[in-house]
């Protein structure tokens, strides 16, 4: 397995928080992007020189090319959002929060676990094992 599934899981949720900020970002985007427009076009509307008039139109080109950017983004992170605040799917979101740690538990436990002899005797035989030898050899030397 490349992934561990701890890291699945949060790669899922991490996806789902990456879609609401990347929208509400969007959604501000777009709203800056409309002002920016309403005060170009108030420009050209005040402006008598025909060049500053080219540079503003030229402006409001670049202004639409952004705006559709922020509309785009905004457009297709929408019904991944819109999955996440549903109630019964944002109850599902937070038990896939509890799972993740649930499993990271066990994965860490699995990661670290180790045996204690319950007898003495074997000690030796155990710590030999952890040191990578065989039973009743030496050393290498």
């Amino acid at each position: 397995m490349e992934k561990k599934i701890s890291e699945q899981i949060k790669s899922f949720l991490d996806f789902i928080d990456e879609c609401r900020e990347l929208n509400s970002m969007a959604y501000s985007g777009v709203g800056e992007e409309d002002k920016r427009h309403q005060d170009l076009t108030h420009a050209i509307e005040f402006e008598h020189d025909p060049e500053k008039i080219d540079r503003i139109g030229r402006r409001i080109h670049q202004n639409r090319i952004e705006r559709r950017v922020y509309k785009d983004i905004y457009e297709i992170t929408s019904p991944v959002v819109e999955f996440a605040r549903d109630p019964q799917n944002k109850k599902t979101l937070d038990s896939a929060r509890q799972l993740l740690g649930k499993v990271r538990k066990v994965e860490s436990y699995q990661e670290n676990r180790f045996y204690v002899p319950r007898i003495k005797e074997n000690q030796v035989y155990f710590q030999e094992i952890r040191e990578g030898r065989s039973h009743g050899q030496k050393d290498p030397e």
